[in-house]
C-alpha cells in the first residue's frame, strides 16, 4: 500500500547508484530465501557467547528498489535474545558509503527500523535489500528508499531483522534485544570501519518505531554502553490494544491478525491459540509466512471476531496481558526524542501518541513533537521523514534539541 508514494522517491535511489562499479557480493538472483538459506543458521555452541558477538559474516549487494546503491554492504549473523531472555541468532544488513566521510568527527551510524509487520523470513529487510522487487510485497522493501535516503547523507546504516529467525511480529522484547545487539555488531565489524564511539542514532516508523522504542526502552539495560544520541519515532504503536481496537473492521485489520499470530509465537505459553475457532486457526496456518501487503489484502476489512471463539476477544485476559506486556513503556532516556504523529492517522489513534508523550515527559526524556493536522498513517511515513532526518542530523552536529515538553504542544489531545 506504500509502494506509490516511494516511485517518488525513485529518481533519489537513481542518482544516488549511477556510476556504481565493484559492487561486491552475491547478486540478487543468487540469493534464496532465509528460510533456505544456511547463513542464517544459527553455528554449534553461539549460546554461550556474549550478546552482539558476530557469528558469520558475508558481503551482499545492497539495492533500493532492485537499483544497486554505491556502498559497501554486509551481512552479519550475531548473537541476541528473544522475548524470554534465551539465545537467538539474528541478522543485520549493514551498509557504509563508498565516499569518505568529510564531517566533523567519526561517520555516524543510524539504525534504521523498517516496518517488518510480517510473518515470514522472505519479508525481512536483510532479503529485501538484497532480492529488490522480489520482496516488494513486504514494507523492508518500499523502505530501502528510506535508507538510501540515510546514505546519501554519508551516514552509515544498520538494519536488523529484529522479528528474528521466527518472524515473531510485535513481539517487543526480541525486537529491542535484537536492534540494541545489531547496533553493537555494526560497530564492533572491522571492515564497516566504525568507531566504537561514532555518533548513533535510531529511527522507525510505525511497525519500525514499536521496534524502536522497545530498544530504548531496554538500553540502560541490556546495552549501557551503547551512547545513543537520538531516537526518531513516526506513528507508534505504543498502546497494542487501543491500535489494535481501533482498526478492527477496518483496512489495515491484517496487521492485528499477523501481529497476534506473531505475540502467539513468541509466547506459546499464553495459548493464544486457544482462542481462534477452527476457522481462525486454519486462517493462521494459511498465513503462517503472509508479508505486509499480503495481511492486508487477505484480512482487510475482517475483525477479530470473525476467528476467535468468544465474540469479544479484546475482553480477555490472556490477550490483553499479551498485549500489554509488549506494548513498549516510555522511559527517561538520555537520548532526546522526535516523536511524529498526523493528527488525522486511521490506524494509530492519535491519542496513543499523546499518552506516550505525556509518559515520556513524566519520565524525564526531551520531547519533540510533530503532530500535523490532517494526514494519514501512510502520507506521514513520507512527510515526517524530512523533519526526523534533520532530527538526527542536528543531534549529530551536537545542537541542543529542542524540549516540547511541558508546553501545549506535547500536551494536546
Amino acid at each position: 500500500m506504500r509502494i506509490a508514494g516511494w516511485l517518488v522517491c525513485l529518481a533519489l535511489v537513481t542518482s544516488l547508484s549511477s556510476g556504481v562499479v565493484g559492487v561486491a557480493g552475491p547478486a540478487a538472483a543468487d540469493m534464496p530465501v532465509p528460510s533456505g538459506d544456511p547463513f542464517y543458521g544459527a553455528p554449534a555452541g553461539y549460546e554461550a557467547r556474549p550478546d552482539g558477538t558476530i557469528l558469520r559474516s558475508r558481503p551482499v549487494t545492497a539495492t533500493a528498489l532492485s537499483v544497486p546503491l554505491p556502498v559497501d554492504s554486509w551481512q552479519l549473523l550475531y548473537k541476541s535474545l528473544d522475548s524470554h531472555r534465551e539465545p537467538v541468532a539474528d541478522v543485520a544488513t549493514v551498509l557504509v558509503p563508498r565516499t569518505p566521510w568529510r564531517g566533523d568527527g567519526p561517520r555516524p551510524l543510524v539504525s534504521y527500523q523498517t516496518a517488518e509487520d510480517s510473518l515470514g523470513s522472505r519479508c525481512a529487510p536483510s532479503y529485501a535489500l538484497t532480492a529488490g522487487l522480489g520482496a516488494a510485497t513486504s514494507n523492508a522493501a518500499s523502505e530501502t528508499v528510506m535508507i538510501a535516503h540515510l546514505l546519501s547523507r554519508g551516514w552509515a546504516v544498520v538494519t536488523a531483522d529484529y522479528e528474528g529467525p521466527e518472524s515473531e511480529f510485535l513481539a517487543g522484547p526480541q525486537a529491542g534485544y535484537a536492534v540494541l545487539d545489531g547496533v553493537r555488531a555494526a560497530r564492533n565489524f572491522e571492515p564497516a570501519g566504525l568507531d566504537v564511539n561514532a555518533p548513533t542514532g535510531l529511527w522507525g516508523y510505525s511497525g519500525g518505531a514499536f521496534a524502536t522504542a522497545w530498544a530504548a526502552q531496554l538500553q540502560q539495560f541490556h546495552a549501557p554502553e551503547l551512547g545513543v544520541d537520538a531516537l526518531a519515532l513516526g506513528g507508534l504503536p505504543a498502546d497494542l490494544e487501543a491500535t489494535m481496537r481501533n482498526v478492527d473492521g477496518g483496512y489495515g485489520f491484517g496487521l492485528t491478525f499477523g501481529g497476534v499470530t506473531g505475540i502467539d509465537r513468541a509466547y506459546p505459553e499464553k495459548r493464544l491459540g486457544e482462542l481462534f475457532s477452527p476457522e481462525g486457526r486454519a486462517a493462521m496456518q494459511a498465513s503462517s509466512a503472509a508479508c505486509t501487503v499480503e495481511l492486508i489484502a487477505t484480512h482487510a476489512f475482517r475483525s477479530l471476531r470473525d476467528y476467535t471463539i468468544d465474540p469479544r476477544p479484546f475482553d480477555l485476559p490472556a490477550l490483553r496481558d499479551a498485549l500489554a506486556v509488549n506494548s513498549p513503556t516510555a522511559v527517561g532516556t538520555s537520548a532526546p526524542i522526535y516523536s511524529y504523529h498526523a493528527e488525522e492517522d486511521e490506524l494509530v489513534p492519535v491519542a496513543v501518541h499523546d499518552e506516550f508523550v505525556r509518559q515520556s515527559c513524566a519520565a524525564g526524556a526531551t520531547v519533540q513533537v510533530m503532530r500535523p493536522p490532517g494526514g494519514s498513517h501512510n502520507t506521514m511515513l513520507i512527510t515526517g521523514a524530512e523533519g526526523a532526518i534533520d532530527f538526527l542530523a542536528a543531534r549529530f552536529d551536537r545542537v541542543a534539541a529542542v524540549d516540547d515538553c511541558g508546553t501545549s504542544t506535547a500536551q494536546s489531545g
